[in-house]
């Protein structure tokens, strides 16, 4: 595999997916606190603090993830070539 075309499609995916958890966010907490709460066996995410998202921290959270992202699917390929030597 390719590291740096995967490592590409991961960030494109994960830039999608936190744009859609971002709008989500400040259009429907209550569900996505729900979907949150199942997906964490149970864990009530309406008792935790809440701030309102503010566009610098949406953008910073926006960036940084997506530069872990290309980073990690980076890693990953490069691991994976390495133990699928022969």
């Amino acid at each position: 595999m390719k590291e740096q075309a995967f490592a590409n499609a991961f960030a494109v995916i994960t830039a999608i997916v936190y744009v859609i958890c971002a709008f989500w966010v400040v259009v429907a907490r209550d569900s996505l606190t729900a979907l949150f709460g199942s997906w964490a066996h149970g864990v009530d995410w309406k008792s935790l603090p809440y701030a309102q998202p503010t566009a610098g921290g949406l953008i910073f959270g926006f960036v940084t993830v997506v530069v872990a992202a290309w980073v990690a699917g980076y890693l990953f390929v490069w691991l994976y070539n390495q133990f699928s030597k022969k």
